[in-house]
């Protein structure tokens, strides 16, 4: 079974951005599926976020995450042998979403709002995180946006990975990655995490 077998190129994501004309332009020309990609990442860059991995990374991930998301505690525990890997240099940016459950807001809220999201999110995803009650305003804000750019891009699910393959090309990766696909295309780890 090829590892792409759940990946699906950018054009996916460009019918979200510009509509069937757009994307249809963006493979005929390199240059612009490149300026695509770059406008891609700089959205995604924007977005509420949490970070895990190297603040000084060669390669950047997003996924789009809920915390009531079976699926995405799954590819959130898969991903920690690579992420503690000492051959890492990918960060994963979980673009925390409450699309799932009304759970969903309440325990993201409490992400997005902690001293320490990363700890947040981990402690959600490993035993259950206590809940926001009452959300603030600026937090709700943070997630509405969220859950509108998943709309925009077209993402019906979570987890939703975005990367970079080892050929450059920019990849959309709808559920839940294989942990041979995390190290090999995601990550870009030659050896077996340790």
């Amino acid at each position: 079974m090829p590892l792409f077998r759940r990946c699906y190129p950018l054009v996916l994501l460009v019918f979200a951005l510009l509509g069937t004309t757009g994307a249809a332009r963006a493979q005929d020309a390199p240059e612009d599926r490149a300026a695509l990609e770059k406008q891609i990442f700089e959205v995604l860059s924007r977005s509420h976020w949490v970070a895990e991995g190297p603040a000084n990374p060669d390669r950047v991930v997003y996924t789009f995450t809920d915390m009531k998301c079976p699926y995405c505690t799954r590819q959130w525990r898969d991903m920690r042998p690579l992420l503690d890997d000492p051959d890492n240099r990918t960060q994963v940016r979980h673009v925390i979403v409450a699309v799932l459950r009304p759970g969903s807001y309440p325990e993201g809220a409490a992400v997005l709002a902690a001293d320490d999201p990363a700890a947040a999110l981990a402690k959600g995803q490993e035993q259950g995180l206590a809940p926001l009650d009452p959300v603030p305003e600026a937090v709700g804000r943070k997630l509405r946006e969220n859950n509108a750019l998943m709309r925009e891009f077209g993402i019906r699910g979570t987890p939703a990975t975005i990367f970079r393959d080892p050929n450059g090309k920019l990849q959309f990766a709808p559920g839940v990655l294989q942990p041979e696909t995390l190290r090999k295309l995601v990550f870009q780890i030659s050896r077996s995490a340790s």
